[in-house]
């Protein structure tokens, strides 16, 4: 895999250390004024890193594996503080959807092979986080499907099995997980997660950032905040506190 190596660890790094989220479109939404958990993660970690949007909407994990390469080579290892692979909504499309279908073990596999890319690049396990495919409102995605001209192939037990392999697959190989699905079927209302049957909600949003959180502090806790606060710089002699 081609990627930059850097024998400096992030804290001496003079470069803002990276989360970068890497998955499908509900990472590329991660931004949006509903999908906004990509937003309360670089609200988390404001002036400690940069929260890096790699999302591809419609892409499933056959195609991510091919592309991690080209997409992590922009990265120096050791200024990746964190890394999120975010996938499965599409993989676990039914097969009637041969364009995005990827087979349950095909998909696991694909999972694992990023992972040890990600570590042949030098970003160890244990930054790695792993998120599983959420469940899916058929009825609502069918709705939205049906508006757009599109048919739906998706089945919210199909999506809980896909969920079961990422969980399999962040065991075996070691990287932290968040099961997204098991966490929305113990809510009654968990439909209310969703803003269209696939992708997140606002509260289905903070959901998953508060299912995130203890991971990223973890991660993050002894990076220290970028420049002095300004009540701590001199301003007789900014240098002194700035330079």
């Amino acid at each position: 895999m081609a990627c930059q190596r850097n024998t400096a660890t992030v804290s001496q790094s003079t470069t803002w250390p990276k989360v970068v989220l890497f998955g499908d479109s509900i990472t590329q939404f991660s931004f949006s004024n509903d999908g906004c958990w990509g937003s309360m993660l670089a609200d988390l970690l404001q002036r400690k890193c940069d929260v890096i949007n790699r999302g591809f909407s419609g892409y499933n994990s056959r195609w991510c594996v091919k592309i991690l390469s080209k997409v992590f080579e922009e990265f120096a290892s050791s200024d990746v503080a964190m890394v999120t692979i975010f996938l499965g909504a599409n993989d676990s499309n039914l097969p009637a959807n041969s364009h995005q279908h990827v087979p349950a073990e095909e998909y696991k596999s694909h999972l694992i092979s990023m992972v040890e890319k990600l570590q042949m690049c030098g970003i160890p396990r244990e930054k790695i986080l792993l998120i599983t495919p959420p469940a899916c409102d058929v009825v609502a995605w069918g709705a939205d499907c049906s508006l757009n001209g599109r048919q739906c192939h998706k089945c919210n037990k199909t999506a809980g099995l896909y969920a079961s392999l990422c969980k399999e697959s962040a065991t075996e190989m070691g990287t932290g997980c968040v099961d997204l699905y098991t966490e929305m079927m113990k809510l009654q209302d968990w439909q209310q997660l969703l803003n269209d049957g696939l992708h997140l909600s606002t509260r289905g949003s903070e959901l998953l950032f508060n299912l995130m959180k203890p991971f990223v502090v973890k991660l993050t806790s002894e990076i220290e905040a970028k420049f002095p606060d300004w009540k701590d710089v001199d301003n007789t002699n900014p240098d002194a506190s700035l330079c």
